[in-house]
């Protein structure tokens, strides 16, 4: 998470899923980033596959930022390579869950992927987002799936913020049915595919 504490002016972290678990293996927060005020969603990279707790935290503040009308910022978010070992259809319900409401999200989704391995990232999330920065070694990943509509790629802290700010900037005059029904239409070509 390195790179993330880096990026982020402030950072106020939202814990805990309601049921009495705090989540701890995602982070989540309301985060302020080159000037934007954004609701931010990071897997903290200490565990390898997500608990309900985590994912429901997820849930939470994804309903957070709906109300407060804010972008949401994903930053190494992996729904697949936690449904891949998941055996708890907790954590499944979950998962869908906050699939959904990403799906409906009416402001603007940019996701940063930094470095990653090719299978740890699906299709399906890949088009889920508005616009994605692929940071230093995710460049084949976003040669392999070219889902997103909106790319930027960075090789420094500079270049991540500059990128997360020109997809803000791109992204925000669209309305929330406009980003809806993109999102619908890019699932439904991977569907067909």
């Amino acid at each position: 998470m390195s790179r993330l504490q880096t990026a982020l002016e402030r950072f106020i972290e939202i814990s805990g899923d309601r049921t009495g678990e705090r989540g701890e293996s995602i982070s989540t927060g309301l985060a302020w980033m080159n000037g934007h005020k954004l609701v931010l969603v990071a897997d903290t990279g200490e565990a390898d596959n997500h608990n309900p707790g985590s994912w429901r935290r997820v849930s939470r503040i994804i309903g957070l930022a709906r109300h407060l009308r804010k972008p949401l910022l994903l930053w190494n978010l992996s729904f697949h390579r936690t449904t891949d070992h998941m055996r708890n259809v907790g954590t499944e319900h979950a998962v869908q869950n906050s699939e959904q409401e990403l799906i409906h999200f009416p402001s603007p989704i940019i996701c940063v992927i930094e470095g990653t391995r090719l299978g740890a990232f699906s299709s399906v999330e890949l088009a889920i987002p508005d616009g994605t920065v692929f940071v230093d070694g995710a460049e084949a990943l976003c040669e392999y799936l070219s889902i997103s509509p909106r790319t930027a790629r960075a090789g420094s802290d500079e270049e991540i913020l500059s990128g997360i700010s020109e997809l803000i900037a791109e992204i925000e005059s669209m309305s929330a049915d406009e980003l809806v029904i993109q999102r619908k239409a890019r699932l439904g070509s991977i569907a067909l595919a």
